[in-house]
């Protein structure tokens, strides 16, 4: 899920992950996200992690026995060329 607002003159988009307690800040471009830290925004969601642009745009390790993503999920993080933590966590193809 996510919503598109404007505060302090920026416009941000808001991305919550559909099945965890997980909000991201994030500027929109074309088909992806350039993630940002907001800390001075955690306090709207008191019954969500806020994740900071540094955990999100940590390079993946394709190294299956590091994550708990499924062999299907490799498959698409492949396939969508996915880079980055925060790329896997709020994507289009899943």
């Amino acid at each position: 899920m996510q919503a598109l607002i404007e505060i302090d003159g920026e416009t941000l988009t808001i991305l919550h992950h559909r099945l965890m307690p997980y909000i991201a800040f994030a500027r929109q471009e074309e088909s992806s996200f350039t993630f940002l830290s907001k800390p001075h925004l955690h306090k709207y969601f008191p019954m969500r992690k806020c994740l900071e642009a540094e955990t999100l745009t940590t390079l993946l390790i394709k190294d299956e026995a590091l994550h708990s993503l499924s062999t299907t999920e490799w498959k698409y993080v492949s396939y969508f060329n996915s880079q980055t933590i925060g790329d896997v966590m709020f994507n289009g193809w899943d």
